[in-house]
């Protein structure tokens, strides 16, 4: 191929990205990658590029992991790591993501290159690697003008590890640093402290908003949610109009509708909160809808679960974990604090330890997951199980010889094969919830964007996947064995003493009665899930057959559950 001819194809591509038009951009380069001879850094990064944007990750990622061999310096092979670990981090592999990142900064680690350690902070933050995560934060504090980024990273580490006094003391550092409070930061505070309850200090710093941020949309949602909080439902109605929920941001949009729902709903005004319910699943869909996401529910349904029969109890000797399972808002979080008032009860509540076991998959054991299942050898085992441990010794989780780790984790219910293969005689606490309500409750949630949470969005979405999480549970009870313990969320509010002894009995804990005051206990911590509000207070009996209220919505759905409200005794 000419020079000139080659150029004006490149430039015909870059012409077509440049407009958008990226299946137009990769026919046109193919011209030139289709020739190993005429490849070079340019032309396949523009083709890496458009492929990422039409949401073809994988082939992205082989374009960029290819584009390594024609990186000339420093800065090419800093782009394409760069690159690469967006990719990884899209397509749910955080854990091979932060090698990449990792790669990257090693080329740079001076503040020219800040962007990316911001990036595998947050990477770091969400595979819950807090020793690197403070080495990393450490050098960031020294570059001008990072340490409110790197303390904003911090402070999401204490909160996300429950640690409710270090949160407020970074908070402290991060406010008291500088002499100007950006507005960024004092919002990040006040959501923070609105998220581990305290309440008097966000309204502190909201009186210092209203100075300092005059007529800021986002200062009236908080005053709003401080208003919800001392129930006063008809205040934020008031506060939230139409106009206000307009003037915020994408992700403040989707609170305060649900903000607003939820105060509508307190009024007994059901018409209404529906349709705010509904903007708010809307606008998660339409987020969801602009993402990939694998459904892992399908494979395991092709998955032949024979092989279960032979897996070996090997290690009978070392700690047994119990994992509570069931499906989103069915109280597992309510029964997660009533079990961690016990001090041999270790509690991980909704944590990465399993699903750093699914990742180790693929970069460790270079296998997919589940489809592979069946083909793990004890070897493999020994390596996954390993994985799911490092996940304690990382977090300084010291296990006493008496210790229970309950670990807790509504969608581990697809996953049982897995644990049945790392802990062949794993306890299983199973909570249940009546499924139209267990639905509703889903519909209503701010869900986060992943590939569980983008099948929860509208209404029969929720039912749709009521169905197909049970059908498949259905399936493992029926042929595989299961030590299970099922606990009804409206018995356990009906009936605490009764149905928690259950669980104590199951687990074989000779228990105190300090499982009484769990609200209690659950104040003097950070609790992540989306019921923190709600296991504050003492137990209550409210949520019990909510659904009712909104019949009308609902009936059109309940033909997809009904099995379920027979096979778990709701049908009276």
């Amino acid at each position: 191929m000419k020079p000139e001819q080659r150029h004006s194809i490149m430039e015909k591509a870059v012409k077509a990205l440049q407009a958008g038009k990226y299946s137009q951009a990769i026919s046109t380069v193919n011209k030139i990658n289709k020739l190993k001879s005429q490849q070079d850094y340019k032309s396949l990064e523009l083709e890496a590029y458009a492929l990422f944007h039409m949401q073809k990750l994988e082939k992205s990622l082989e374009s960029y992991q290819q584009l390594l061999g024609f990186c000339q310096d420093n800065e090419q092979r800093n782009s394409t790591y760069r690159n690469i670990a967006k990719t990884q981090k899209t397509l749910g592999l955080t854990r091979v993501a932060i090698s990449s990142f990792e790669q990257c900064f090693s080329l740079d680690n001076s503040i020219n290159n800040a962007p990316i350690a911001a990036q595998l902070g947050e990477c770091y933050l969400d595979e819950d690697c807090y020793g690197e995560l403070d080495t990393l934060t450490t050098l960031m504090q020294g570059w001008p003008g990072y340490y409110a980024p790197a303390q904003a990273l911090l402070i999401s580490a204490a909160k996300k590890q429950g640690n409710k006094q270090l949160t407020l003391e970074r908070i402290d550092a991060f406010l008291a640093h500088s002499s100007f409070i950006e507005e960024w930061q004092l919002e990040f505070a006040i959501d923070t402290l609105m998220f581990i309850r305290e309440h008097q200090s966000a309204i502190k710093l909201l009186k210092q908003a209203e100075i300092d941020f005059i007529n800021k949309p986002w200062i009236r949602y908080y005053q709003a949610e401080v208003k919800a909080r001392q129930g006063e439902h008809e205040s934020v109605t008031r506060l939230l109009s139409d106009e206000l929920i307009e003037r915020l941001d994408f992700m403040r949009q989707k609170a305060a509708y649900k903000l607003r729902a939820e105060a509508f709903d307190k009024q007994q005004r059901y018409s209404d909160a529906f349709i705010d319910f509904t903007a708010m699943a809307n606008l998660n869909h339409q987020r969801a809808q602009a993402s990939s996401h694998t459904d892992n529910v399908t494979s395991l349904q092709k998955l032949d679960l024979s092989f279960l029969h032979n897996v070996k109890n090997t290690h009978a000797k070392e700690h047994q974990p119990v994992f509570m399972m069931g499906f989103n808002r069915s109280g597992t979080t309510l029964l997660e604090n009533i079990l961690d008032t016990q001090e041999q009860v270790i509690a991980l509540s909704e944590t990465r330890s399993l699903f750093n076991v699914t990742e180790a998959f693929n970069y460790k054991l270079n296998k997919r997951y589940p489809q592979d299942l069946p083909k793990l050898n004890e070897q493999d085992l020994n390596i996954l199980r390993q994985e799911y441990f490092d996940y304690f010794t990382r977090n300084k989780i010291q296990l006493k010889d008496n210790s229970v780790v309950v670990d807790k984790f509504p969608l581990y219910t697809i996953d049982l094969p897995l644990i049945l293969s790392l802990f062949p005689k794993a306890k299983i606490i199973f909570c249940l919830r009546h499924p139209a309500d267990t639905c509703l409750s889903n519909f209503q949630q701010n869900s986060a964007n992943n590939q569980q949470q983008a099948k929860l969005n509208r209404l029969e979405d929720c039912f749709k996947r009521y169905q197909q999480v049970f059908t498949l549970f259905q399936r493992y009870q029926t042929e595989l064995d299961l030590n299970i313990h099922f606990v009804r969320y409206e018995d356990l509010v009906s009936d605490l003493e009764k149905e928690a002894k259950k669980v104590f009995e199951f687990l074989e804990i000779d228990a105190n009665n300090d499982y009484l005051n769990f609200n209690q206990h659950a104040q003097q911590k950070v609790v992540l899930s989306a019921s923190s509000n709600q296991v504050v207070k003492p137990i209550y009996t409210e949520s019990c057959y909510k659904w009712r209220n909104y019949q009308e919505f609902i009936t059109p759905h309940l033909a997809m559950v009904e099995p379920f409200i027979k096979a778990f005794g709701y049908n009276d």
